[in-house]
């Protein structure tokens, strides 16, 4: 007989990832990068666009904050979905 905490731990508690749930994942992660480059290269932008170096950086992280809220309730719905579902 295993232990209900031991059965517990076994258990996936994620959904498989989709093709798209995978394809949003690694679109978040690279809008996260744009955003971090974008801010070590600031003192570059300033020189090139003047006072609207900040702007890039600006809707990096307004598409960052946005696809990120899509993402993580697409996935929230979907492990949701994965944990409420009936399996022998």
């Amino acid at each position: 007989m295993t232990h209900p905490l031991i059965t517990f731990l076994k258990t996936p508690m994620a959904a498989p990832e989709t093709r798209t749930l995978r394809r949003m994942r690694r679109l978040w992660m690279a809008l996260c990068w744009s955003l971090a480059l974008a801010v070590l290269l600031l003192p570059l932008l300033k020189v090139l666009l003047g006072p609207w170096a900040a702007f890039p950086a600006l809707l990096l992280t307004a598409a960052v904050v946005l696809h990120g809220f899509i993402y993580f309730r697409a996935k929230a719905r979907a492990d949701d979905a994965f944990g409420l579902e009936v399996r022998p």
